[in-house]
């Protein structure tokens, strides 16, 4: 089992750990306090071998026997040779034991760092004002007044299945914070992927001429198709219609709202005026727009979250920091506007620590990121932190 362990970790430091194996990896982590030490120290040390650029002139068996030795290991772990390169640049342990261990207790910054994304506790609010957590990998069993079921598949998504019932529906709440992402089904069959820092009001079932739900946030809906009850999804300076289709809208607080299309047809209204999408185009509205602007898009590069990962095409950082900032929990802090202004391409995995996600974007927009805490400080290159 170690050999397998340290394989997920070196594939999770490296950026390409498979899905599955992630998921496996997040159980062994949060199944003993023991466990998260370990995975804290290896990625810290990586960090740090990584740093004082020592990786290349390492000896590999002498790295490896250091590594043992500091983790603790008691028993040579047979390894192919990829799977020993690998790991000793993840773990970034110079030959000899130039490199000690912190006290990772007392390092905020190393948590921030290493912890892995996308795992706080999502909430569901329910009529009565009950919350409910829903947390990962737990089995639910609701019922509402109204007979609605909620239970949770085998995909860990919130279902709603309509009682035949006629009781009025009532509303229901979800809540996605900072760190956290989720998937449910209405109970029109309707599919929703939640991003971070989202919320849904919607009715436990749809009853009247239209389904409508509220949001706040970012979500990716795959509409079940009823051309008698259209779909209305209303956010903050827009109201999106649709029949059956599939759309990302983005509407998060003091930002603009932003409708992309990836299949069917929708119609985007501002209460001023009202566009209609075809698949590729987007609409972005509000923020004091005196019209609803409509351009063709990569849809990829705004529906990409929704598989694990952020698609960037010449944006600057400070657009970029907003979705870091939803997704890992920080804030940054650019030291000047030409700072905030550089512009990356490229795609960054979900399902990686922060320190990785921020050395790729150092690598391309000459500048240098220092956490401290949640909050990271962002210079020019040519400048010390």
């Amino acid at each position: 089992m170690d050999e397998i362990i340290y394989r997920w970790i070196a594939d999770y430091s490296l950026g390409v750990i498979e899905k599955e194996d992630f998921e496996r990896l997040k159980a062994w982590i949060e199944a003993s306090p023991s466990h998260r030490v370990l995975f804290e120290q290896t990625l810290r040390l990586y960090k740090e071998g990584r740093e004082i650029g020592f990786l290349s002139a390492m000896d590999e068996e002498c790295s490896w026997k250091s590594l043992e030795r500091k983790l603790g290991r008691r028993h040579r772990l047979t390894w192919t040779r990829w799977i020993v390169a690998a790991s000793i640049l993840l773990a970034g342990v110079v030959g000899g034991g130039i490199l000690l261990l912190p006290e990772w207790e007392n390092d905020s910054s190393v948590q921030v760092f290493s912890e892995i994304p996308g795992k706080a506790t999502v909430i569901l609010r329910m009529a009565d004002g009950k919350s409910v957590s829903l947390k990962e990998n737990e089995t639910i069993g609701l019922v509402e007044k109204d007979g609605t079921e909620i239970h949770k598949d085998t995909m860990n998504r919130l279902v709603y299945a309509a009682s035949n019932t006629e009781k009025k529906s009532v509303l229901h709440t979800l809540e996605v914070p900072v760190g956290g992402e989720f998937d449910m089904v209405l109970a029109d069959g309707t599919r929703v992927w939640l991003n971070s820092a989202t919320k849904l009001r919607y009715p436990t079932r749809f009853t009247g001429k239209n389904r409508e739900v509220y949001v706040e946030g970012e979500a990716f809906f795959s509409v079940c198709k009823d051309s008698a009850h259209p779909f209305i999804v209303h956010a903050e300076g827009a109201c999106v219609r649709v029949l059956g289709t599939e759309f990302n809208l983005s509407a998060y607080p003091g930002e603009r709202t932003i409708t992309t299309l990836a299949e069917g047809k929708v119609e985007v209204n501002d209460k001023v005026s009202k566009v209609y999408l075809k698949p590729g185009e987007q609409a972005i509205c509000g923020k004091g727009a005196r019209f609803i602007e409509v351009k063709e898009v990569d849809v990829s590069l705004f529906t990409s979250w929704i598989k694990g990962v952020f698609e960037f095409e010449n944006m600057s950082l400070l657009a970029i920091s907003r979705q870091l900032s939803r997704w890992y929990g920080v804030s940054f802090q650019f030291e000047d506007e030409s700072c905030a202004e550089r512009r990356f391409t490229g795609g960054i995995k979900k399902y990686v620590p922060l320190n990785q996600s921020l050395d790729i974007l150092e690598k391309t927009t000459n500048v240098v990121f220092k956490v401290s805490g949640r909050h990271v400080f962002v210079k020019s290159l040519k400048n010390e932190i």
